[in-house]
């Protein structure tokens, strides 16, 4: 979404996350938005739809996405692959042999922003105009030795309900949720039922303006997204212990 006059629809998430297979690419939701912004979006899609089809501990519909589309992409331009999923590093997770790379943040955080707002104008058919904060368990730390948010995320699954939004819940699920005190906002996306992502916004900020990681391709390995940021998880997410987070 954005401020232009919308001349058509996109879909949240976008289309390309999904499989090819036609029962798995029904009842998409869709948006308000305009070509120029479409057509500006559709590389960062496609780095989002590689990282996320790539990411460790996901299903088979994953592996699915990369066949039909991710490997095809690569093969039609090898340097994409450099460019969305550098630095492949061997990676050792318990008795496991994978491959960890880094992946642009603020790109793939920006998508990720721009499915929630999408979301949240879905579903309320207002803009969610907060700054959004991203976290996402699967990241490394640059040592590739500590998920930074993987035990953050951990304790909210454990105290918040499963998500139950999303038509197509193998591939894609969400929920909202507002603290009890309804001062912050949280946003729960899964994708291919691997690590949750989560975020976080400010509900005082939300509704006004502000200023403010191989290829699975032969081996069917799962890559580690190794995060190159050296940030903590920011004193403004206001998830607490995630207990005062409504269902």
């Amino acid at each position: 979404m954005c401020d232009a006059p919308a001349t058509s629809r996109e879909h949240v998430p976008p289309k390309c996350i999904f499989p090819e297979d036609a029962h798995l690419r029904k009842n998409l939701i869709k948006v308000p938005s305009c070509d120029a912004h479409n057509l500006r979006k559709s590389k960062d899609d496609e780095l989002l739809r590689s990282v996320l089809a790539c990411a460790p501990a996901t299903n088979d519909l994953a592996l699915r996405v990369v066949e039909q589309t991710v490997l095809p992409a690569w093969e039609r331009r090898p340097h994409i692959l450099h460019t969305f999923l550098p630095n492949p590093t061997p990676l050792k997770v318990g008795d496991d042999e994978t491959i960890s790379f880094t992946i642009d943040i603020p790109r793939f955080e920006s998508s990720v922003r721009a499915i929630v707002r999408g979301l949240f104008f879905a579903d309320t058919g207002k803009k969610l105009l907060a700054e959004l904060t991203v976290v996402w368990g699967a990241l490394l730390n640059r040592e590739r030795t500590k998920a930074l948010f993987l035990q953050l995320i951990r304790n909210g699954e454990q105290r918040l309900p499963p998500m139950r939004r999303g038509t197509n819940p193998k591939v894609f699920k969400y929920d909202f949720h507002e603290s009890e005190l309804n001062t912050d906002g949280l946003c729960r996306l899964r994708f291919y039922e691997g690590h949750p992502i989560y975020v976080t916004w400010r509900m005082a900020y939300a509704l006004q303006r502000t200023a403010p990681a191989v290829t699975p391709a032969a081996s069917g390995l799962r890559l580690a997204p190794a995060a190159q940021q050296s940030r903590q998880p920011p004193r403004s997410l206001s998830l607490r212990s995630l207990g005062d987070y409504a269902a």
